[in-house]
C-alpha cells in the first residue's frame, strides 16, 4: 500500500477574508444515488425515508432492522444492523450543520450516556451489491456531516473509539474482524488524532489526516465541532484501488489534494456495508458522544458536496474577527 498526507496551506485566504470576503453562490443539482437525513415522523413511514424514534438504552425503535427507503437509486440492500448488544438509534435533535450546506430536516443518528458512565453502538447498512471486489472499474464518493462529539467534563484522554466505518461483510459478533475503512480516533489503540485506515486481505494501512494533530479537542473547537467529510474511493480491477479523504471542504471544487490517502496495490478492497457513528466511550457521564446526519452517496464530487459560496478557513475567519474589532475601534475613537 502507498500512504500519503499533504497538509493544507495556512490561511489560504488570508488577508483577502479579512478585507472582505466575496461569496461566488452556485446552485447545485445534483444526481445523487443516495440521500440518508435520518428523517422522522411522528408515525412514522419507511416507505417515505421515515425513521421511528429510538431509545438504545430502553431498546425501543433501534436504528437496527430499520429499513426506511432512501433515493434517488435503490442503493441500499437492507435494512440496518447492529452489533450483538450495541444498539444505536435516531433522535430527534436538529439535523447538524456545516458553514453554507444545505439545510437538513431534522434527525440525527447519536448515542445517549447511559448507566452514568458510558456511550456505545455500532450499527452497518449493507449496499446493494456492494462496492469493489476487483470487478469494473469504478469511482464513487461519500459525503456526511459529523461530530466527532468532546470528552467534556471527563478525562480528556479516554474519549475511546469514535469514527464512521466500512465493512466487508458484517459480523454483528465481530464487526472489528471486517472491518474495511476507518475514518476514526482510538484512545483504546493509541490512535489519539484523526486517521484513515484501510484494511484488506493483502494488507492494512492506517494514515494520519493532514499529517497529524488533529486530536478530539481540536476537532470539537473548529466549525463548531461538526465537519464536513468527502471519501473517495476508486475502485479498478488491474490498477491500485485508492481511498481518499477531504476534510471541511471550502466550497464545491474538489482539492487537488486530498488530506489523506492510502492506495492498495492489490486491488482487493471490498466495501458491503456502512456505518452510521460508531460510539465506544466509557470514561463517565461528562463526555458528549459523536454523532452523524447528511449521508450522501454519488458518482462525482459535486453530486455529494453542495456548498453554496466560499467558506474562510478557520485562520482566516479568526482574521476577520480580528478586523471587525479593529474597525469598531476605530468607530469609537471617531465618534
Amino acid at each position: 500500500m502507498r500512504a500519503k498526507f499533504v497538509m493544507k496551506p495556512a490561511a489560504r485566504l488570508g488577508a483577502a477574508a479579512a478585507a472582505g470576503l466575496v461569496l461566488r453562490c452556485a446552485t447545485l443539482q445534483a444526481a445523487l444515488l443516495a440521500y440518508e437525513p435520518f428523517e422522522f415522523g411522528d408515525v412514522a413511514e419507511p416507505s417515505a425515508g421515515q425513521y421511528a424514534l429510538g431509545d438504545e438504552n430502553a431498546g425501543t425503535n433501534t436504528l437496527g432492522g430499520q429499513n426506511p427507503t432512501i433515493g434517488p437509486t435503490a442503493f441500499y440492500g437492507g435494512p440496518w444492523e447492529e452489533q450483538s448488544g450495541q444498539p444505536q438509534a435516531v433522535k430527534a435533535l436538529p439535523s447538524l450543520s456545516y458553514p453554507n450546506f444545505p439545510a437538513g430536516i431534522g434527525g440525527v443518528q447519536q448515542e445517549t450516556v447511559q448507566f452514568d458512565c458510558c456511550s456505545f453502538g455500532r450499527t452497518a447498512r449493507p449496499i446493494a451489491g456492494g462496492l469493489g471486489a476487483g470487478r469494473d472499474s469504478r469511482t464513487i464518493f461519500e459525503s456526511f456531516l459529523i461530530d466527532f462529539g468532546s470528552q467534556g467534563t471527563d478525562s480528556p484522554g479516554d474519549f475511546g473509539k469514535r469514527g464512521h466505518e466500512l465493512w466487508n461483510g458484517f459480523d454483528p459478533n465481530d464487526p472489528d474482524s471486517t472491518l474495511s475503512v476507518d475514518l476514526f480516533l482510538n484512545s483504546f489503540s493509541g490512535n489519539n488524532e484523526l486517521a484513515l485506515s484501510v484494511t484488506t486481505i493483502s494488507e492494512s494501512t492506517t494514515v494520519p489526516l493532514r499529517g497529524g494533530g488533529l486530536n478530539l479537542q481540536h476537532l470539537a473547537n473548529t466549525f463548531g465541532g461538526t465537519h464536513l467529510v468527502v471519501m473517495k474511493y476508486e475502485f479498478n480491477p488491474t490498477d491500485p484501488d485508492v481511498v481518499s479523504v477531504y476534510l471541511d471542504p471550502l466550497d464545491v471544487n474538489q482539492p487537488g489534494t486530498p488530506d489523506a490517502e492510502i492506495s492498495i496495490a492489490a486491488s482487493d478492497l471490498f466495501i458491503t456495508h456502512h456505518g452510521a457513528f460508531t460510539n465506544f466511550t466509557f470514561s463517565g457521564s461528562g463526555h458528549i458522544p459523536g454523532a452523524i446526519d447528511e449521508i450522501r452517496w454519488g458518482e462525482a464530487y459535486d453530486d455529494v458536496v453542495t456548498i453554496t459560496g466560499t467558506i474562510p478557513e478557520p485562520g482566516a475567519l479568526a482574521l476577520i474577527g480580528i478586523g471587525a474589532v479593529l474597525c469598531a475601534a476605530v468607530r469609537r475613537r471617531g465618534a
